[in-house]
């Protein structure tokens, strides 16, 4: 699983996202990694009852083992690069530009009852994203190239 297909399982289908990460918590890496498809959609199954389709328990089961593949420092880089706070301190610096460190220039504000996000656009480069904020800066997120691709962070280039 790289970034891009991590990114796409917590953004489209957030359920499963959230399941598998339930499954993988409560099975380990090892014990997924060894298991059969049928014991992992059983687990499933009896954690949810008739709530999901089995097409969608075995999606869980995947996700499950995608994520048990990866890193830990990968999927917490992941997570936040989502927007996922899974820590206390920020990663990157407020009113610098996560893909080459220069200045951004501010437009609207959201403000919802826990999050305040800031778009912005990298005076340099042309990068545009969000700061989030959760009454300190949290990070950088939506981080997009001039012509508006998702960018993954410089050190998780493989």
């Amino acid at each position: 699983m790289d970034y891009q297909d991590f990114e796409k399982l917590y953004r489209t289908t957030p359920i499963i996202f959230h399941l598998g990460m339930e499954l993988f918590e409560d099975r380990g890496r090892n014990a997924l990694s060894v298991s059969t498809d049928r014991a992992l959609c059983a687990a499933v199954t009896a954690k949810l009852s008739n709530l999901l389709s089995a097409d969608k328990v075995l999606a869980v089961v995947k996700a499950a083992r995608d994520l048990a593949g990866l890193k830990s420092v990968e999927l917490l880089a992941y997570a936040a690069h989502c927007g996922i706070r899974l820590e206390d301190g920020p990663i990157d610096e407020p009113e610098i530009c996560p893909i080459c460190g220069n200045s951004l220039h501010y437009g609207a504000n959201e403000v919802t009852d826990e999050l305040r996000t800031k778009e912005w656009v990298c005076e340099s480069c042309g990068a545009t994203g969000k700061e989030g904020y959760r009454m300190v800066f949290d990070c950088h997120y939506y981080v997009k190239d001039r012509e508006g691709r998702l960018v993954g962070r410089p050190n998780q280039n493989k």
